[in-house]
């Protein structure tokens, strides 16, 4: 019985420290990860730059697991690129150590008033203070978990049964295996030593036995992320490998080194450290060395992943690129994979725009099989991102979403009316055309192809606004439909007067011509919707 009360305490102690850290990432992630697009472009100029991101990437998630699966989209949305993101994974382990830093301080007994300063500020305070509440919140019950965890390994002093594992664990590739078996389980190298320090701080465990299993989370942290590249692109798996020999490189140097660690971090903790301080120092000490003469190196493991990592067959035809489940928990965060998402299903409906006159000017049947084939994509983009929504509303209410999330959805309607404009009106007409023998007039022609080309110059206004919704460009859209609208009165005019003269391919074309000028007029105005959502955020904000 007494052991079952032991199990709980220090199980449910588990729990509460890991909410902790949960509110703590939360916290940081609607503080700062908005501005995450920002620090990519300051950051990333060079690789001391890099290292700099992959720390703030780690505190954003308390877990440089989480921060290696964000690296591997962020590749995969082709935001940055595999070279870049070498540098950043060292920066991800040095970012775990300032978390650890903390809570290797005994703040155990002041836990449950940054409980509640954290809950007031949070729950009455606006803005920013909202947010800053939250982390004061999350470590809190992060401090107050590992409190439990201390008070509920206190009987296991006496237990035999206990001693002798941790014994076991004193072998240092025994050690090593653990705390790589144990990290990979609770995806948190941060709240893995967080235990660690609870058993020093409680006695059970000694500084130097603690060291294999440093090296263990350091390599139980790369499971998640080669997990999560096992669907991601070829740029986003090298990366996953890349971090994995990083980690396991370290590991296998410092595992020679132990003594020699031991005795640097005692000589630069002071004879008056704890073991927990020493634990925590030991875990900075190796993150740094490994950053420091890993940094050097990072093209020759950026080459050796290449070669472990098998270049890979076509994609298939249906798959997102950017948008996986590991981001439903931030919005802020997921913008930049949805927009890039929504992006490559833009630059398909352009094409399918781009290819849709080829029927008519061309007689090219090919042409409607390609459109057909891309409008099942279009399709699967709108299900697929619309799912990503709906399921990021579960994760996250729709109340916190910024204004950015909103916009990118008028966006996908948009797409998916001018891609519907393409595949049921235009090729309907298409086929009929290549049926029958009608050729349009040569200056009927012309004109068409002339309002085509001003339709498609429209629609690519329309996709670069979507990474800058400037206001400028949004009013030069609206003058272009305004123009393009008369034109298109115009070019009805001239049809008409056509159709007046003894022209028989203006008149048996008549028909045809009218359509598709009025259905390329429609996709222009959808296009130019773009830049009327620029006005209409700023009129509801």
């Amino acid at each position: 019985m007494e052991e079952f009360i032991t199990f709980i305490a220090v199980f449910g102690g588990l729990g509460i420290f890991l909410l902790g850290m949960d509110l703590l990432s939360s916290g940081t992630k609607s503080l700062a990860g908005a501005r995450l697009r920002q620090l990519l472009d300051s950051f990333l100029k060079n690789k001391a730059g890099g290292v700099g991101f992959g720390v703030i990437l780690t505190l954003l998630f308390q877990s440089s697991s989480a921060a290696s699966v964000v690296l591997v989209g962020f590749v995969d949305a082709s935001l940055i690129t595999f070279k870049q993101t070498l540098p950043v994974l060292l920066g991800t382990g040095i970012g775990t150590t300032i978390t650890t830093q903390l809570i290797s301080f005994n703040v155990g007994n002041f836990a449950l008033l940054f409980v509640g300063l954290g809950f007031f500020i949070r729950n009455f305070a606006k803005g920013g203070w909202k947010h800053g509440g939250q982390i004061i919140l999350g470590f809190g019950v992060l401090f107050f978990g590992m409190k439990l965890m201390s008070d509920g390994m206190e009987p296991l002093r006496d237990n035999d049964q206990f001693i002798n594992a941790l014994l076991y664990l004193e072998n240092p590739l025994a050690g090593m295996a653990a705390g790589m078996m144990f990290t990979a389980l609770i995806q948190s190298s941060a709240a893995f030593i967080g235990i660690l320090i609870t058993l020093c701080n409680s006695g059970l465990l000694s500084f130097e036995a603690s060291l294999p299993l440093i090296l263990g989370t350091n390599i139980g942290t790369t499971v998640t992320a080669l997990l999560a590249a096992m669907t991601a692109s070829y740029p986003g798996r090298k990366l996953a490998v890349a971090n994995a020999l990083f980690r396991l490189i370290g590991a296998l140097i410092f595992i020679w080194l132990l003594t020699p660690w031991a005795s640097l971090t005692a000589a630069i903790s002071g004879q008056a450290a704890s073991n927990a301080r020493l634990l925590a120092n030991a875990h900075t000490i190796f993150n740094f060395l490994m950053a420091f003469t890993m940094l050097p190196a990072t093209g020759l493991i950026g080459k050796l992943a290449e070669k472990l990592v098998p270049v890979p067959k076509e994609k298939p035809v249906h798959a997102l690129q950017h948008l996986n489940k590991d981001l439903l928990s931030s919005p802020e965060l997921s913008m930049p994979f949805l927009q890039k998402e929504i992006e490559d299903m833009g630059n398909l409906v352009y094409k399918m725009v781009e290819r849709c006159m080829d029927p008519f000017f061309h007689r090219d049947e090919k042409a409607i099989k390609q459109i057909r084939t891309w409008e099942e994509k279009t399709d699967f983009y709108r299900e697929e991102i619309n799912q990503f929504l709906v399921k990021l509303n579960e994760s996250k209410p729709m109340e916190t979403w910024s204004e950015e999330v909103f916009r990118l959805m008028h966006v996908v309607n948009e797409l998916e009316q001018v891609a519907d404009i393409v595949s049921v009106n235009i090729i309907r007409q298409g086929e009929k055309w290549l049926h029958n023998r009608i050729d349009f007039s040569p200056d009927g022609k012309k004109e068409l192809e002339n309002y085509h080309q001003r339709c498609l110059k429209q629609l690519e206004r329309a996709l670069i606004l979507m990474h800058n919704w400037d206001q400028n460009q949004a009013l030069k859209m609206k003058r272009k439909y305004r123009k393009y609208a008369l034109m298109a009165f115009d070019l009805e005019r001239r049809h008409y007067k056509r159709l007046l003269s003894p022209n028989t391919l203006s008149l048996e074309s008549s028909k045809m011509h009218m359509e598709l000028l009025n259905l390329l007029r429609i996709i222009n105005s959808r296009a130019t919707n773009f830049g009327r959502l620029v006005f209409m955020s700023e009129e509801l904000e």
